[in-house]
């Protein structure tokens, strides 16, 4: 998970003498992370915690930080298991008559945070997701493919609460080790119900909201090793059961990055993420559809490893913009899936 703001801050404390406290929450992505959407894995990535509070500032202690991101997702990739796959080898080798092409999600996000104290930092964090998707369905045996776009869905997602308490640090001044765990909440603000113009609802994970309540923890290790920052951290989401039936699946994401200061107002950083997404249940069958591949529940979770280089400028005091490129690197699905092929993420942050 990308740390930006708390490298920078660490750097410029090792550097400059100046003295701030500053951590924040990221998970990746990168993952949707939920970062593919088509199926479970990406999707979840996306729609979950695991970048919603990604590249946050953190403020010190009694000061105010706010952070705007914007992040784009393609994801035009087939899987079955760990290999590529194609729609022809999908359509012929099951009975699914609709099939994903490909999908576009565009996320806004918009974080605040409050340093509560030098220990303490409180975030809130509220999405707004615009998902498009192209397919392919079956006219009938022998008749052939028709491609079709589906309506864009736009809305806002789910907020996300998460408080982070600094358990242990070497010094109090220009600290060189830290130990930071959280403890939050993702909401059901976003909307789980969005339906076709037949009345159906659309895929789950093209919906902009999971509908459920799922706590989260978090962990977060920083060690400077002059003159790198390196850390590492793992987050836990708790999916529950939304109203509908549905439910994600749990995730984990643990992350290794590091960051280089390469002057005083230019950073490179570089990441490397495994993510775990348990597969989704459709209880009730509300969102199941067995004649499509996106609507089959066994289409969802699994494991990827994601690469998330990136730079970070600092172009006036107290604030920063980064910008950062997801890869997957390797990804092992469940089922067949459309899964991300690239994510980029921009970001510009301002403490008060």
């Amino acid at each position: 998970m990308p740390q930006q703001w708390t490298h920078t801050e660490i750097f410029m404390a090792r550097k400059y003498r100046k003295y701030i406290y500053s951590f924040f929450f990221a998970s990746i992505v990168l993952f949707s992370a939920k970062s593919s959407f088509a199926a479970g894995l990406c999707c979840q990535l996306s729609s979950g915690v695991q970048e919603s509070l990604s590249g946050v500032a953190a403020p010190a202690s009694e000061e105010l930080s706010v952070q705007f991101t914007y992040s784009f997702t393609r994801m035009d990739k087939v899987m079955q298991g760990t290999s590529v796959t194609s729609l022809d080898e999908a359509s012929s080798s099951t009975n699914y008559t609709s099939l994903p092409v490909s999908m576009d999600m565009i996320k806004h996000t918009f974080t605040a945070g409050y340093g509560f104290s030098p220990k303490f930092k409180g975030f809130v964090s509220l999405p707004y997701l615009r998902n498009t998707m192209n397919m392919t369905m079956s006219n009938g045996v022998g008749l052939g493919w028709m491609d079709m776009t589906m309506e864009p869905i736009s809305a806002p997602g789910d907020a996300t609460v998460m408080g982070l308490y600094r358990i242990y640090t070497d010094r109090e001044i220009r600290p060189n080790k830290a130990l930071t765990a959280g403890i939050g909440i993702k909401t059901a603000t976003g909307s789980s119900t969005k339906t076709t113009s037949s009345g159906k609802y659309v895929h789950a994970h093209m919906q902009p909201g999971t509908g459920s309540w799922d706590p989260l923890v978090s962990l977060l290790y920083t060690q400077m090793m002059n003159p790198f920052l390196v850390q590492a951290d793992m987050t836990h989401q708790f999916a529950t059961r939304n109203r509908q039936g549905y439910e994600f699946g749990d995730s984990t994401a643990i992350n290794l990055g590091t960051t280089y200061a390469v002057a005083r107002e230019f950073n490179v950083s570089a990441g490397l993420t495994y993510l775990h997404v348990a597969g989704a249940d459709d209880r009730d069958g509300k969102y199941t559809n067995l004649n499509s591949l996106m609507d089959d529940p066994a289409n969802t979770g699994g494991d990827s490893l994601w690469l998330s280089p990136g730079i970070q400028v600092l172009p006036i005091k107290n604030a920063m913009m980064d910008v950062k490129v997801q890869l997957p690197v390797w990804e092992n699905v469940n089922g067949i899936q459309l899964v991300t092929r690239y994510r980029v993420v921009i970001g510009m942050a301002y403490r008060f």
